[in-house]
């Protein structure tokens, strides 16, 4: 009778640890801030405006940039114009060739401003995430934060310097020169005055909400109390069903955006390329400043 053969143990031998294969680390996932904020420039430039600059440095032209980042074509020049109200200097500039809207490139202000704007928002990062370490955990400190980065939702704002302020018993008049050259009056509180410290040559952002301006086609004849009368052209008409969005572009290279009734936009017989005149009171006019 044959012994039967001991079955063979399958030896398992330890792989000492300093062999092993080494396993990648995965980075936490960041969890949604509970403190958070938006990086916004001269009172309205802000990220979107700033991927559109960087896809017209990348692709050299507004046509292409704009499907990059994610805008209609009328969108991006949208944007780019209110830019335009804001810089003191063009942050754009066409070049000879390209496509269907020729070749477009950043100037080298806006080459600086679109820098910056990258490298502000590496510290914005950094700066979020210890503050939400720190007090995200405090309800009081997070309503302040809150109301800290509030945004304007005004259609018009504009970047100029203080050229007069004129103090009255409660209320002061404040004459304001935009970048482009057009003049605006404000009137503000004497209050308001001081704590902005508003004087000659003070940088300031000028809002004013789109329905707070009125649009004329014939001003002859006639004699209004509006002090910001702003004479220009049609550049822009975006019907609704109820109401128009007008945007007129200044000769002084602003422009200005009004919200009017689709009813009354017929009336005047807006259309591209036509004069008018966009009004609206001092009152309406709301100044900011830096800091």
């Amino acid at each position: 009778m044959k012994t039967p053969m001991p079955r063979r143990q399958k030896i398992t031998r330890a792989v000492p640890r300093a062999h092993a294969a080494p396993q990648r680390r995965r980075k936490p996932e960041r969890s949604a801030r509970l403190i958070d904020a938006e990086i916004i420039i001269g009172g309205g430039l802000n990220a979107r405006l700033f991927n559109l600059l960087a896809a017209i440095e990348r692709k050299g032209t507004i046509l292409q940039a704009a499907k990059e980042a994610g805008l209609s074509y009328r969108g991006a020049w949208d944007m780019l114009e209110r830019a335009a109200n804001l810089s003191p200097r063009p942050l754009i500039e066409s070049t000879l060739g390209g496509s269907e809207d020729k070749g477009t490139r950043l100037t080298e202000t806006g080459k600086i401003l679109l820098a910056a704007f990258l490298r502000l928002q590496e510290e914005k990062e950094q700066f979020l995430d210890r503050l939400n370490e720190e007090f995200g955990h405090d309800p009081v400190i997070l309503q302040w934060f809150k109301r800290l980065f509030m945004k304007s939702s005004a259609r018009n704002q504009w970047s100029g310097k203080v050229d007069s302020v004129k103090l009255g018993a409660v209320n002061a008049e404040v004459s304001i020169v935009l970048a482009g050259g057009a003049k605006l009056a404000a009137s503000i509180t004497n209050e308001s005055v001081n704590s902005l410290e508003l004087e000659y040559g003070k940088e300031v952002i000028a809002l004013v909400k789109a329905p707070m301006v009125m649009v004329l086609t014939d001003l002859e004849g006639y004699r209004v109390s509006a002090r910001n009368q702003l004479a220009g052209t049609v550049t822009h008409l975006q019907k609704g069903p109820v109401n128009t969005e007008v945007r007129i572009g200044l000769d002084s290279g602003d422009s200005v955006v009004a919200t009017v009734t689709s009813e009354s936009a017929e009336l005047l017989g807006l259309d591209i390329g036509r004069p008018a005149t966009a009004m609206f009171k001092a009152s309406a006019v709301i100044l900011a400043v830096a800091g």
